[in-house]
């Protein structure tokens, strides 16, 4: 799940600077910048899901012991 999101949020980022780099008006380039935020969401959940991942087997890896 978070390799989906990752490769979706490094997507957006393109289509972000993509529809940014070629504005023509203001709103345009809002539109841009707010879909490169979603972009930075993705990423951010993909980092959110990893470091529960981590914590999860961190704690089985205890507990085992």
């Amino acid at each position: 799940m978070q390799i989906i999101f990752f490769a979706v949020g490094v997507l957006v980022y393109f289509l972000g600077f993509t529809v940014f780099a070629g504005a023509k008006s203001s709103i345009h380039e809002t539109v841009g910048l707010l879909i490169f935020i979603n972009g930075t969401l993705f990423i951010i959940g993909a980092g959110i899901i990893d470091a529960v991942n981590k914590k999860a087997k961190a704690e089985v890896a205890t507990q085992a012991s």
